[in-house]
């Protein structure tokens, strides 16, 4: 895979929804569960990141 490929998120290793990027404020982003907190009971979630590319790594790394 090249540095320009679009990055994804892989499936919750938990449940296996698929994972979605959050964003807060301008440098905050995460990756969590379709199924995480007030969208269902799985609670798997990634660290937090600067950027999306990077919180998608830390997602995947754990996934």
């Amino acid at each position: 895979m090249t540095d320009s490929a679009p990055l994804k998120p892989k499936p919750c290793r938990k449940c296996g929804s698929a994972g979605e990027v959050i964003k807060a404020g301008s440098r905050r982003y995460w990756v969590e569960c379709a199924r995480y907190g007030r969208n269902g009971n799985c609670n798997s979630i990634g660290d937090q990141a600067d950027n999306r590319r990077d919180a998608i790594r830390n997602w995947n790394a754990i996934n």
